[in-house]
């Protein structure tokens, strides 16, 4: 535990005990735009997540991950997600062909 006067020299030192090495205040990570926060296979994950057994493709597309793969029936499942968070921005999942088949 910091006494008083430990506290209140820091205080007193201000922003100055944050400095590098070289008297510069140090600057947070760079963000690299060119890559999202959510990796391809944090992508994968959330689609797995989500009934995608087969990934068929993973694409970046601007902002958003694009999944298209099949669920465990054999259905085709689409899925966009944020690039930024991993929320999932719309889902579309078609019958299999063997589903249809049944309902004539």
């Amino acid at each position: 535990m910091l006494s008083r006067r430990s506290l209140l020299a820091l205080a007193a030192s201000g922003p100055f005990w944050l400095q590098g090495h070289e008297g510069h205040a140090q600057t947070p990570e760079t963000i690299n735009p060119a890559q999202p926060p959510v990796s391809m296979d944090q992508a994968r994950r959330i689609a797995a997540e989500n009934g995608v057994v087969r990934v068929e493709e993973i694409k970046l597309d601007k902002d958003a991950w694009k999944v298209e793969g099949r669920d465990s029936t054999g259905a085709v499942i689409e899925i966009s997600l944020r690039a930024s968070d991993g929320v999932i921005i719309k889902m579309e999942r078609e019958r299999p062909a063997s589903a249809e088949a049944g309902r004539n």
